[in-house]
């Protein structure tokens, strides 16, 4: 039988945040021993962590782990009978040693297992001997898997899709799609994930780097003690210079990045749970087995190596984001790695490793500097460890329940003006939370959230009268991360907006922020004839640098004719030259950022334009930041039907 989100076990006060322990499978405690490593667990709120398993190594761990609240994931390594008796996955499936562990942790508690890891790389097949073909490789590994995934359900667990590396494209919901068999994904699976965030932010590919090569300057380029070591070119043999840098980001700008073609990141959940709506019609869970940030990396050369304090500063943020706004289908996200093992020093959290590195300059370890750092202190731990502990703990809102916020989110999705009287929007108690009604295609794109860091809750805006029925904002809201805003985009001394002496003419029956036809903002109507659907603008709303919270968006809202929020609309925003999309969330809500400006006050307009895809729909035109100035619109569209005055007021 099928299982909702709401149907799949979560740890005790659950806040998404876990840790990978040791690549050993062996590792039994260390000198420490296990109540040590619990205890630090549950200073850090850590309620998920990643064990491996070598022919029941792992159950004294996953005992303790559970009665301490805490979930394990645990990867069962799979030997072959000898002479090949070494844990390559691939090709094969589970044998009797390995059912037998399984029966013994399901009877202890444990639940969520993987049996393979990372199939696209040919290190994890016997011999290297992977088939060529992606299709067909993809097909051996899927039906190997289908046999564990049978016997870990027919037992009581739960079993995990095998994670590709990240950043890799085999595509295994696919190669199940062939084989007919795609449908046990839905009945207690879940999607294993490896979204390594390299050196890239949380937010890539939609940060203004990336999506608009934002040119490094000179403040941030001096990185102190660590400038060299951060920017150090091993090709090169020396740092880049800044000029060489930003040569790099304006050659690498894309305009309109997609998940889709480079999803070598912290988001690439967001990919994958594309893919689940694209084979299945709904989401299905997401964990991950590994990735976070590791410090001395540098795979994307726009961007800084990870120092100490950078690993520190972005894990609390990826930690906060998953307990204040993360999907509900993404259950966990795992950094690696706590606890040095062999080969993986480097990457541990709680090592001397980057003590003796930056005094003694490391050989033999790819793309680390072989440059001291010296007056660096960091002692056997990174600084990550003692900064998670100090973090806010919080429970996240699990699906299927509506528990009163144990705090206010720090920053809205879209900052609404609060309505005076709203009618609540009533979902269908058919359509179950993240699940597509049957009359909803499956969308083609990928959800884009935009932004990194909360910050604090603005004030609401000043509210227009309302002639169209209000559309009533969602409780509890969640929040999504917020890009940082350039420094060259710095807003300057803001000066008031005289109102207009003669206003634009706006459609009636529209919401219309009066500043908006100071700044030259225009309603283009819609092409309709009477009796076709479209979508009608009903509200335009200004956020000045004042009210904007620093913020540079455009904001969408969508709903239908009884003003029940559309998830999965793509939206647009265009400009003379080239355009860029998003899709809705469950609230009907998406956005997406401004960077060219415009002077007003010259008779200039903004060079953006803003529209619903699939229907006719009325846009907006000349939106953009004035004089530079972080500014956000809040626009509405309501799917309606023309009536003759309609057509002729838009004519």
């Amino acid at each position: 039988m099928p299982k909702d989100l709401k149907d799949f076990p979560r740890p005790p006060s659950d806040n998404g945040r876990g840790l990978h322990g040791s690549l050993d499978a062996a590792w039994t405690g260390g000198n420490e021993g296990y109540a040590y490593w619990i205890n630090e667990l549950v200073e850090m709120g850590v309620k998920w962590f990643k064990v491996l398993d070598d022919r029941g190594s792992s159950l004294p761990w996953c005992e303790k782990l559970l009665a301490a609240g805490i979930f394990p994931i645990v990867r069962i390594l799979r030997r072959d009978p000898p002479p090949n008796d070494t844990p390559e996955p691939n090709p094969g499936h589970i044998g009797g040693p390995e059912e037998k562990t399984i029966e013994r942790l399901i009877t202890a508690g444990v639940r969520y297992f993987e049996t393979n890891n990372e199939p696209n790389l040919a290190t994890e097949w016997k011999h290297n001997a992977m088939p060529s073909h992606p299709l067909e490789a993809a097909k051996i590994v899927a039906l190997n898997w289908l046999f564990d995934a049978r016997l870990i359900l027919s037992a009581g667990g739960l079993p995990g899709l095998p994670a590709i590396s990240g950043g890799g494209n085999m595509d295994l919901m696919s190669a199940l799609l062939a084989l007919g068999r795609q449908d046990i994904l839905l009945e207690g699976c879940w999607i294993a994930l490896r979204n390594e965030c390299q050196n890239r932010p949380l937010n890539f590919p939609d940060d203004p780097i990336n999506r608009a090569g934002q040119a490094l300057t000179l403040e941030q380029y001096d990185l102190g003690l660590f400038a060299q070591w951060a920017w150090w070119n091993a090709a090169h043999r020396r740092a880049d210079t800044l000029d060489e840098i930003n040569v790099l980001r304006a050659n690498g700008a894309n305009s309109t990045p997609a998940l889709a073609q480079d999803h070598a990141c912290f988001r690439e959940f967001e990919y994958y749970d594309a893919l689940a709506i694209r084979y299945l019609g709904r989401s299905i869970p997401i964990i991950s087995v590994a990735g976070g940030y590791h410090v001395g990396q540098r795979e994307d050369v726009r961007y800084p190596r990870v120092t100490p304090e950078a690993q520190r500063d972005q894990t609390v943020a990826l930690f906060d984001y998953m307990q204040r706004q993360a999907p509900d289908y993404y259950f966990a996200a795992v950094p690696t790695l706590l606890i040095a093992s062999d080969a993986h020093e480097p990457d541990a959290w709680r090592s001397a490793f980057w003590q003796r590195a930056f005094q003694d300059a490391p050989f033999g370890f790819d793309d680390i500097p072989a440059i001291a750092v010296p007056h660096v202190t960091l002692g056997d731990r990174l600084p990550v460890v003692d900064t998670v502990k100090a973090m806010q703990n919080l429970a996240r809102r699990l699906p299927g329940a509506q528990p009163t916020p144990p705090i206010q989110p720090a920053i809205p999705l879209r900052p609404k003006p609060a309505p005076e009287q709203v009618e609540p929007i009533v979902h269908a108690p058919a359509a179950p939370e993240f699940i597509a009604p049957p009359a909803r295609r499956a969308p083609a794109d990928f959800p884009s959230w935009l932004r990194d860091t909360p910050l604090p809750t603005p004030s609401a805006p000043a509210r227009a009268p309302v002639v169209e029925a209000p559309i009533a904002a969602p409780a509890p809201e969640r929040v999504t991360p917020t890009i940082a805003a350039p420094e060259e985009m710095a807003p300057p001394t803001e000066k008031p907006i005289a109102p207009p002496s003669e206003p634009l003419a706006i459609p009636a029956q529209v919401e219309w922020d009066w500043r908006l036809d100071a700044l030259g903002l225009a309603i283009e109507p819609a092409e309709i004839e009477p009796g076709q659907a479209y979508w009608k603008l009903v509200r335009a709303i200004y956020q000045g640098p004042g009210e904007s919270n620093d913020e540079h968006q455009v904001y969408y809202t969508v709903v239908d004719q009884q003003n029940k929020p559309i998830e999965y609309q793509k939206v647009w925003q265009g400009w003379s030259d080239g355009a860029t999309d998003a899709l809705t969330n469950e609230r009907g809500e998406a956005n997406l950022p401004l960077w060219a400006s415009f002077a007003p006050e010259r008779g200039e307009t903004g060079a953006y334009q803003a529209w619903v895809d699939g229907l006719p729909s009325d846009r907006v035109r000349g939106i953009g930041l004035p004089l530079k100035q972080h500014v956000s619109f809040l626009l509405t569209w309501k799917r309606a039907i023309a009536t003759f005055l309609d057509v002729e007021r838009n004519k």
